[in-house]
Formats: structure tokens, sequence, C-alpha cells
């Protein structure tokens, strides 16, 4: 009889500190979809000597904004920046800007604006 409650006893605290143990385990975390849904310029047509601001909308996790342009220097970072092309500068230039979420996931979107004389 001292066996059988003995093993009765080892198997309730078993089960329980397996219970207490998984319990402890880290949930995994659900990966967060990057969308990269507008890059926009707050005009189209400049003259020269104007600049033009970049914004782009994005959701996910830590994102990363990465900016070019085909001509022109870019200020600023993040989710804004602003092109001031160079003084002699006219025709078009094409903007993009890619985005990078923390599980390396990339998006990226091109915008055109056009410099006239």
């Amino acid at each position: 009889m001292k066996n059988i409650k003995f093993l009765l006893f080892l198997s309730l605290l078993i089960l329980s500190l397996n219970a207490f143990f998984s319990s402890c385990d880290e949930p995994t975390e659900e990966e967060i979809p990057l969308v990269f849904t507008e890059l926009t310029a707050d005009k189209e047509t400049l003259t020269v000597g104007e600049t033009v601001t970049f914004t782009a909308t994005a959701s996910g996790k830590d994102i990363l904004y990465t900016w070019t342009a085909s001509a022109g220097a870019l200020l600023g970072s993040g989710v804004e920046v602003t092109l001031t092309p160079s003084p002699c500068l006219s025709g078009d230039i094409l903007v993009t800007c890619t985005v990078k979420d923390a599980y390396n996931n990339t998006k990226s979107k091109d915008i055109t604006v056009t410099i006239i004389e």
C-alpha cells in the first residue's frame, strides 16, 4: 500500500511540475505583416529652385525607411524627406522609398516629379 501511495504522490508531483514549467514557456510572436500603403509628394511639378517633400505611409514592426533619388539631394529621414534639386536641373526625377521591417521583409514604391524651367 505504501508503494501505491508513493507512486501516486510521485505521479502528481511530476504532473504538477510539468504544468508549472510548461506555463513558463514564452509564447511565440506572430509576425506582423509589412504593408506599404502609399508614397506621396506635396507637388508633382516644381520650378527651378523649389523643393518637394515626400511622405511614406507604412505599417509593420520596427520599420526602416531608405530613400534614393535619381538627381538632387534628399534631406531628412524616416517617413518624410525633402528633395532639393540642382539649380540647373530640369526634367523628371525618380524618387524611391524602400521600407524594411524587423523580419527583413522589404517593399518599395517609386514616384516621379518634374522640374520645369
